[in-house]
């Protein structure tokens, strides 16, 4: 499957979560649910693994790495932004969580003095504006009454971990394949998160009875977390960091979507054309190089 149809498929599933995660609202317990659906992918995961037979020794200068990638990627990325909608909207969060291309172009800047060339920045900027539309519906100046409190700062740091998820494991990804990276940074986080388990051990025991929770957990697990973080690290293999994470900006686009064909939600215009400019960016960071190499490779 070419790279560019899997990161869209990973968009979609995680577009979809939300609509799916309100089945599981109720419980009001996200730290068992994420726990629940990160074991799921750990356990594909480790049959990849063992199919594809890439068990390998890791260097003891890369553990700190891979800690560092299931501390971000799925233990606080996923923590801070459930934390953080107990305090604000998921319309706010969607918007702060479309700055994680941003993030990533400037943490290259300061770590890597690595920058985009300009048509690629430029993406960017219409990939997140397009981002702005779909969730505003069209009208952005609601943006500036839009406070940045507690719960904001949570899911900017929530979007900020998961651009350092991404420029770490580049660095990791330069040694080992996107399946065992993946695979034992799933693995540091489910431990992170298994004290989760025992906090309200009550609800723990209702969410795992329940035949629905569970087939939403595993559906959470296999599709968003197995497939879609295995596909994004080979994108960021194939792509660079800034050409997989401009795909996160149709992550809400899809959610607006998914929730007008399951919900029934309403779908207007200003779905449609944000929707495009996000289409519109992705296509401009992720063009062909030109014949004398303009385009920066990050």
């Amino acid at each position: 499957m070419p790279i560019h149809l899997k990161l869209l498929f990973a968009s979609l599933f995680w577009g979809a979560t939300p609509t799916i995660g309100r089945v599981l609202a109720h419980y009001e317990a996200p730290f068992a649910v994420v726990f629940g659906r990160f074991f799921v992918a750990m356990l594909f995961l480790l049959l990849f693994m063992w199919s594809a037979k890439q068990f390998a020794p890791v260097a003891r200068r890369m553990w700190w790495r891979l800690l560092v990638l299931g501390v971000t990627g799925i233990f606080l990325h996923n923590g801070l932004m459930y934390k953080g909608l107990e305090y604000t909207t998921a319309t706010t969060t969607s918007i702060i969580l479309a700055l994680i291309a941003t993030q990533v172009v400037i943490l290259d800047l300061i770590f890597y003095r690595k920058l985009p060339d300009r048509l690629a920045l430029l993406g960017v900027a219409v990939a997140f504006l397009g981002t702005l539309f779909v969730i505003t519906d069209g009208r952005i100046e609601t943006l500036f009454s839009v406070g940045f409190g507690f719960g904001e700062m949570l899911i900017f740091l929530s979007a900020l971990v998961w651009a350092v998820y991404s420029i770490i494991g580049r660095d990791v990804l330069e040694e080992y394949s996107p399946l065992l990276v993946t695979t034992y940074a799933t693995v540091i986080g489910v431990i992170c998160l298994a004290p989760s388990l025992f906090a309200r051990p009550e609800v723990t025991f209702a969410i795992y009875t329940d035949g629905i929770a569970v087939a939403c957990i595993f559906l959470l697990g296999f599709i968003g977390s197995a497939l879609g973080f295995l596909w994004y690290y080979q994108a960021v293999v194939e792509m660079g960091t800034v050409g997989a994470a401009i795909y996160i900006n149709l992550v809400p686009v899809f959610g607006v979507l998914t929730a007008a064909l399951v919900l029934g939600e309403t779908l207007n215009s200003a779905i449609v054309g944000g929707g495009l400019m996000v289409f519109t960016g992705v296509l401009l960071v992720n063009r062909p190089v030109s014949a004398d190499g303009e385009k920066a490779t990050t």
